[in-house]
C-alpha cells in the first residue's frame, strides 16, 4: 500500500502584504540614497571651501573629511582621491551657475538689453568664487594630464552650454548670428580677463567704468544692424 503523498500547505498569497514589502524596500532605499547624497553635497561644499582656503596643494582628503565631519573612510567610500572630489566639487560649482545662467537669460529684460545680461551673467562667475575654485584646479592641471583630462570636459560644457543659452536670447533680441557670436566672445574675454586681473587688483570701480564703455559700444553696434 503507497504512503499517502504529504501536501505542503502554501501560505496564501498576499498582494497587500507584497505591496507593502516592495514599498518598504523601497523606502529603505530611497533613505539611503538620500543620506548619500546629502553626505556628497556636504563633501563638494566643504571641498570647495578648503581649496579657497588653502588652495589645490593645501587640500587634504583628511582636511575635507574635518570639514565635514565624516569619517576618511566615508569619505574614501565616495571619493577614491583628491582629483576625483575636486572635479566632482568644480562640476557642481558649474552645474549650479549654469541653472542661474538660465534663470537669468529667461526673463524679459534679458532679450532687452542681452549684452547686459550676459555681461552680468559672466561677472557672477568670473568676479566671484566658482572661478576661483576652478582656477586652482586649472592651473595645477596644465603640468599634470590626468587631471586636466578631468576638468577640461567640466568646464568645456559650461562654457558651451552658456554660450548655447545666451546665443538663443541674442537670437531673440534679432541679433545675426554671426554678430551675436562676435558679441558674446569679446564680453566673455573681458569680463573673464577682468576677473583673473582681480586675483591682484580689485579695481572695481574702474571695471564698472570699462564695462559700461563696451555695453555702450556694443549697443551702438546693434542701433547699426537695425
Amino acid at each position: 500500500m503507497a504512503s499517502p503523498q504529504i501536501k505542503r500547505s502554501s501560505p496564501a498569497f498576499d498582494p497587500a502584504r507584497k505591496t507593502a514589502t516592495v514599498k518598504t524596500v523601497k523606502a529603505v532605499r530611497r533613505t539611503q540614497e538620500d543620506r548619500s547624497r546629502i553626505t556628497k553635497d556636504k563633501l563638494l561644499a566643504a571641498t570647495i571651501e578648503v581649496l579657497l582656503r588653502d588652495g589645490y596643494s593645501g587640500l587634504t582628503m583628511k582636511e575635507v573629511a574635518k570639514a565635514t565631519g565624516v569619517s576618511n573612510g566615508a569619505l574614501m567610500h565616495h571619493y577614491a582621491t583628491k582629483a576625483e572630489l575636486v572635479v566632482e566639487a568644480t562640476a557642481m560649482v558649474y552645474e549650479e551657475a549654469i541653472v542661474r545662467g538660465q534663470r537669468m537669460a529667461q526673463t524679459a529684460g534679458a532679450v532687452e538689453k542681452p549684452i547686459e545680461g550676459f555681461i552680468t551673467d559672466c561677472m557672477s562667475v568670473y568676479f566671484d568664487w566658482p572661478f576661483l575654485a576652478a582656477l586652482e584646479s586649472v592651473v595645477v592641471a596644465r603640468t599634470d594630464p590626468d587631471l586636466m583630462a578631468r576638468i577640461l570636459p567640466v568646464m568645456e560644457r559650461y562654457r558651451v552650454t552658456c554660450d548655447d543659452i545666451w546665443m538663443g536670447v541674442f537670437r531673440k533680441a534679432g541679433i545675426p548670428t554671426k554678430r551675436a557670436r562676435v558679441l558674446l566672445n569679446l564680453s566673455l574675454n573681458i569680463v573673464r580677463g577682468m576677473g583673473l586681473n582681480r586675483l591682484w587688483r580689485h579695481d572695481d570701480a574702474h571695471y564698472q567704468i570699462y564695462l559700461k564703455e563696451w555695453i555702450a559700444m556694443a549697443n551702438q553696434q546693434l542701433v547699426s544692424l537695425k
